[in-house]
């Protein structure tokens, strides 16, 4: 019984990673398929079109687009590890009136969904004069709850003992935060930069919404575009388009694949 249960376990794990691994060589084999055989059912394509690479970097604004996402999702995600670490903090260890109301309030904002603060957050924006504009991009996108109680449970186990050492030392709070807590946050800070990066970098609604100037598309918008810009879709260009776009996610995941695991150890030791 046991040798049964040794071998299907990893069976079933193998079926089921090829089974999620499945749409990601749909999407690379399709895009070195000719425009005529876009959807065969082979599993390799007859003749290797390379060049659909090159048309859909040279006849697209796919280059500015991979610029503003890269742009955008690097402030929104730098930005918000250093403003959601601050709040977190300050929510785990600092004592004052209604912090427990505060923390109740920004947690139930997880519960609204997007579609419901779209059009308020879109006047509001627009009001501030942040239309058509990579702040209208990136402002509204800094700030999230999960991002801040994540940062909270993680300080309400750091060891104290770190943090009177510094008092000792003479450091400030403030000190103590950038300079002890914060550096030591790596096990939370890599699987959240990497949350906040790909969320931003797969974002389509909000800038969708808040730009209008074809020079601030994102490459969700482009991709976007390219399937919906006139009568006639050529797949094998998306497809090719697709897999550039998906490039540097694949390359932020392989960097910080030992880091995330690392980190997935470190916060299992109590």
């Amino acid at each position: 019984m046991l040798a049964v249960k040794r071998l299907t376990l990893p069976t079933v794990g193998i079926l089921l990673g090829l089974l999620m691994l499945f749409p990601i060589y749909t999407m690379a084999i399709g895009s070195l398929r000719s425009e005529t055989h876009v959807f065969d059912f082979r599993l390799l394509p007859s003749e290797w079109e390379w060049s659909n690479f090159t048309t859909a970097w040279t006849q697209s604004h796919l280059p500015r687009a991979i610029v503003n996402s890269l742009f955008v999702s690097t402030v929104v995600t730098v930005v918000a590890m250093i403003f959601h670490a601050m709040s977190g903090y300050a929510l785990a260890r600092l004592r004052f009136p209604g912090r427990s109301l505060v923390f109740a309030w920004m947690l139930s904002t997880l519960m609204v969904p997007f579609s419901i603060i779209m059009l308020p957050l879109y006047l509001i924006t627009k009001d501030l004069g942040l239309a058509n504009s990579y702040l209208g991009l990136i402002v509204p996108s800094i700030f999230n709850a999960y991002g801040i109680f994540l940062f909270r449970q993680f300080y309400r186990d750091f060891p104290r003992e770190l943090e009177e050492a510094a008092y000792i030392e003479g450091l400030s709070l403030a000190g103590t935060f950038f300079k002890i807590a914060f550096p030591l946050s790596v096990p939370i800070i890599v699987p959240l930069t990497i949350g906040f990066f790909l969320a931003n970098w797969n974002s389509y609604l909000w800038p969708l919404i808040i730009t209008q100037n074809e020079k601030l598309r994102v490459v969700q918008q482009e991709l976007a575009h390219l399937v919906g810009g006139g009568y006639f879709t050529p797949w094998n260009i998306v497809l090719a388009a697709a897999v550039i776009a998906a490039m540097p996610t694949f390359i932020l995941f392989f960097i910080a694949q030992r880091y995330l695991v690392e980190g997935i150890k470190m916060t299992g030791i109590k």
